[in-house]
């Protein structure tokens, strides 16, 4: 089967991403992907947060208190 696609490609930093859609896409859909994108994102950053304080935590927990 063949599709008519539509490339959106942004420049950041020297890197390049891509974002493939259909053509006719509808832009209520491409907004929300784009919504969908960004809480997945928002989910890993913070799994990521919660780790470093997890870790932060165990760290000060292991080192002998001075008094």
């Amino acid at each position: 089967m063949l599709k008519n696609l539509a490339k959106l490609e942004i420049i950041l930093e020297n890197r390049t991403y891509q974002l493939l859609l259909e053509a006719d896409s509808p832009l209520q859909h491409v907004k929300e992907i784009l919504f969908q994108f960004q809480k997945y994102i928002g989910q890993i950053e913070d799994a990521a947060k919660a780790q470093a304080e997890e870790a932060t935590k165990q760290e000060n927990s292991e080192q002998p208190k001075v008094e």
